[in-house]
């Protein structure tokens, strides 16, 4: 009796202890990463699996120029995503995204995906 008492409060501290232990993960993206999106593009978005506090969004282009209008910020409409503006008639090439955020359990990331203007 004592160790199915046991075994039952140990199973259901892990249950308990596994959503607090799971990071927040870039879920989508639009354009989706790798992908060859057609021009004109007005906006790039990163979709994260849980909400976030805060973060940003900064997307280069060729010749490593700045193509964000700003640093972007977490989207008012869901507070899982975070999109930037982006600046017009963009060339042709490949386009590289940085986003950082803080995630609503504290912690900060950053990471980065790409995609092709034709």
């Amino acid at each position: 009796m004592r160790i199915q008492i046991l075994g039952a409060t140990v199973a259901a501290a892990l249950v308990a202890a596994a959503p607090a232990a799971a990071h927040t993960e870039l879920k989508s993206t639009t354009p989706s990463k790798g992908s060859t999106a057609s021009r004109p593009l007005g906006s790039v978005t990163a979709t994260f699996t849980q909400p976030i506090q805060r973060g940003t969004l900064k997307v280069t282009g060729p010749g490593r120029t700045t193509v964000s209008r700003g640093s972007g910020g977490r989207d008012p409409r869901k507070v899982s995503r975070l999109r930037v503006g982006l600046k017009g008639g963009l060339a042709a090439g490949r386009y590289k995204v940085r986003w950082t955020i803080k995630a609503v359990d504290g912690h900060a990331q950053t990471g980065t995906f790409r995609f092709r203007l034709r």
